[in-house]
Order: C-alpha cells, then structure tokens, then sequence
C-alpha cells in the first residue's frame, strides 16, 4: 500500500512539474505586434472614483492632475460631501462631480457612469482608482498603446508594503496578476489603470456596463465582443501603497478571485485543479523528503522556481518572501474554493451579489 501511493504521488508530481514548465513556457511574453498607431491625440476623461479613505489620497490625486498628456481632462467622482474622501478631494484641488446617476451597478460602477453620461465628448475614457500612485507619463504610455484595433490599455499595480506581514503578502499574491497580463490569452482589463476608447459605450454597452458590479469585467467582455484588442503596458505600472491585517488581506483576496471567476468561469475550474495539484505536490514533497528520501526533494523545483520568480519581480531580497510563497500555495487553493461558494463579496463597506 506504501509503495503504491508513493508511486501515486510520484506521477502526480511529474505531471505537475509537466503543468509547471508548461505554464512558464506559455508565460513568456509574446514579440510585440506592429500596430497602426492613431495620427491624432484621443481627447482622454480622466476619472477618479473617490469612497472612504486611501494611503496618501490626496497624494494620489495630484498626480492624477499632472499627467503630461497634452488632451486630457480629469474629474474625481464622490457619492456625497459627507464620504471621507471628499476633505482630501477639496484639498487637493481636483475638479469633482457628485455620482448621481441612477444604476443598479456598484458604488464605483454609479461614479463612473455619472462621468460618462455627463461627458460625453470625449475620445476614450480612463479609469484611474483613488489608493493609486502613477507618474507624470502613466497615460502617455497608456493612450501611445492605443491603435485602431485596441479597445482597452491596461496595467497592473505593484503593491508597496509599507506595513507587516500581510502586506507583503499582498505584494507578492499580487504577481500572478503579472503572468497574466503578459499572456494574451489571460488578459484582462485592470480597473485601477484602465484606458478605454468610447466606441465600448455604444450598442448597449453603457446600459450594460452600468448596471454591472465590476467595471473591469464588463469592460473587458465588452471589448472582446466587439472584436478588439486589449493592450498590457507594463509602463503603465502604478504603485498601490499597501498596509493590511489578516482580515484585510483575505477579504481583499477572496474578492478578487470571486471577481476573477465571474469574468471567467473557466478560470475557477482550472485554479482549482492546478493550485489543488500544486498544493498536494508541496505537501507531499516535504512529507516524501522527511519519511521516505531526500531525493524527493526534487519535487520542490516548482516551489523554487516560483520563490525565484517572486524575488526577480520584487526586486528586493526578503526573507519572508519564501515562507508567504509557501502559504501563498495553499491560499491561492483557498481563494478558488471560498469562489466555488462565494454568492456575495464586501467592497468598500457594501456587499454586492454577484450571482
């Protein structure tokens, strides 16, 4: 019975390490694509969707005010005078409305619907989220990305840690939005830093997209119904000062699995096998290692491989980098069952129904 489950554990280990060099070799950025460039400026809204209180709000919305793109306008969007992000809003300067329109969409889904609707003679639109930090060129690089066949340019954050161990587990559950926007086939509009050409508004678009409970998942269906393309400009990349507790940290985790899994079905299928796969493998090599031979050690090759990856991407040396990567492997398992369930998620002190 011994030797048959080890052999059992040996192939399903060699599957994965099949799985893993598989994902890695698909996760190789693409050569870039010769594109048609557009001969005139996009005359670009700028919108900032404000609720509660961010790290360095005001910080945040200066830089949304010095972009040096030279056709732009830009608009906070605040629910009322008394949310927390209006002071911060008043002292930075920056030109707001209030988010008034009637939708059934979520919080930050009914601001930027105010701001579409209320201008509408403009070129593209760029959702910019308020806990941001983007410099001078964040959308010159974003709207130089936009040709004729792109519909939506997009990036996605570092997180910067600037409190304990949950936030620089944030920081590192955060690269495998990385490997997915550098594969094509799994990319995906991020609604933080997000540029997107008018033309998605039209034929019903605006309708559906405001009564959506995740801007960035509508916007990303709608650009691929429409056949266009959606651009990752990794210069884009802003920075997302970070600082969570443990409950912070899962249910900002759980929330951005669930949102992942509405936009695509396929992907809590695929987690659940690969992350379930991936966690076993890890337990199962350590247990092999201790009980049975140090040549099981080898199946700890992903493990490292992903640690590696993880420290090239933070461009830091931290210790505690290897053990969130370990716990990272069995959270990630987490995040696609507690999806499998998930009816509902909390954002900004709302909850919102998902099915």
């Amino acid at each position: 019975m011994g030797l048959l489950f080890t052999g059992y554990l040996v192939f399903l280990s060699l599957i994965w390490l099949i799985l893993t060099f598989a994902a890695i070799r698909a996760l190789i950025p693409k050569k870039a694509v010769k594109t048609e460039k557009i001969t005139k400026k996009l005359k670009i809204l700028l919108m900032v969707p404000c609720k509660g209180t961010d790290i360095e709000l005001e910080r945040n919305l200066r830089t949304a005010m010095a972009q040096d793109y030279p056709n732009y306008k830009v608009v906070a969007i605040v629910e009322s005078k008394r949310d927390l992000a209006f002071k911060s809003i008043k002292a930075s300067g920056i030109p707001y409305i209030m988010g008034d329109f009637k939708c059934t969409g979520s919080g930050k889904v009914k601001n930027l619907a105010t701001a579409i609707n209320r201008f509408k003679k403009f070129d593209a639109y760029c959702i910019m989220d308020s806990d941001v930090n983007v410099g001078k060129g964040w959308l010159s690089s974003l709207a130089g990305a936009m040709d004729k066949k792109t519909g939506i340019a997009t990036a996605f954050p570092i997180f910067n840690p600037i409190g304990g161990f949950w936030s620089r587990a944030k920081h590192i559950w955060g690269f495998v939005g990385f490997g997915l926007m550098e594969n094509p086939k799994t990319r995906f509009g991020w609604g933080g830093t997000l540029l997107f050409r008018k033309e998605l508004m039209k034929d019903g678009g605006f309708e559906l997209f405001a009564k959506s409970v995740s801007d960035d998942i509508t916007l990303t269906n709608l650009c691929k119904a429409r056949g266009l393309r959606l651009a990752y400009v990794p210069e884009a990349r802003p920075i997302v000062d970070t600082k969570e507790s443990a409950s912070s940290f899962f249910e900002w985790s759980n929330r951005q699995t669930a949102f992942s899994v509405l936009g695509n079905r396929k992907i809590l299928y695929i987690g659940l096998i690969y992350y379930g796969a991936g966690a076993l493998l890890l337990a199962s090599a350590i247990a092999l290692t201790i009980w049975a031979s140090y040549l099981f050690a080898i199946l700890l090759l992903p493990f490292i491989l992903s640690t590696a990856k993880s420290y090239q991407r933070s461009g830091e040396a931290n210790l505690s980098t290897i053990p969130i990567c370990f716990i990272l492997t069995f959270l990630y398992l987490f995040n696609m069952a507690n999806a499998a369930f998930s009816k509902r998620v909390l954002w900004r002190g709302k909850s919102y129904q998902l099915y």
